[in-house]
């Protein structure tokens, strides 16, 4: 049996219901289930220890469900991070329903369910928005990789599965992946 699927305009999502577990990818709903705890630990330990670094007056992490706008026309298309670093005044700018300003970090926690889609298509709506920089972490594989945006296309810069990781925006910055890690469980690395 064929099913229609109709393609949402950034107008008509102003009249749906919230959904915070669901992307519009080019006008199509895609349902995500919700993170599963370790998934959500790890995003809560990782901006913790971020933002114990950052000046907080400045930069600020978001990490509770937004829609990250990337289009408008012809049909909507937003995402759903995990976790965001903006710049305070960025924030401040913001007054639409979806937030079109660039963050300055973007981290996406992924499992072997990818319910992102493909990471391609991921990258290349986070390349459209100009976001600098990409952490995608796996926590199966326990490796976190980085990838910058480069003359409108990202590049992996670092993968990595223990020590220290930076950003380039904050190079003063880093995260030890010993922290991260030791949240996961030892028989069952679920995401």
């Amino acid at each position: 049996m064929a099913m229609s699927t109709r393609l949402i305009t950034y107008e008509q999502s102003l009249a749906m219901p919230e959904n915070k577990l669901e992307e519009i990818i080019d006008g199509e709903i895609r349902h995500m289930p919700p993170p599963s705890r370790v998934h959500a630990l790890l995003i809560e330990r990782m901006a913790e220890i971020l933002m114990e670094q950052l000046d907080r007056n400045t930069i600020r992490a978001i990490t509770s469900p937004f829609g990250l706008g990337i289009q408008r026309n012809p049909y909507l298309s937003y995402r759903v991070p995990d976790l965001a670093l903006y710049r305070a005044i960025d924030l401040d700018r913001e007054r639409d329903h979806y937030m079109w300003s660039a963050p300055e970090l973007l981290v996406e926690c992924l499992s072997p369910a990818n319910r992102k889609g493909s990471i391609e298509k991921l990258l290349a709506d986070y390349a459209r928005i100009s976001v600098p920089e990409v952490w995608l972490l796996y926590p199966q594989q326990r490796t976190l990789n980085s990838h910058v945006l480069e003359t409108g296309v990202f590049n992996l810069r670092q993968t990595a599965t223990t020590g220290a990781v930076s950003t380039l925006r904050f190079p003063a910055v880093s995260l030890n992946l010993e922290d991260l890690w030791k949240l996961l469980p030892d028989e069952s690395l679920e995401s």
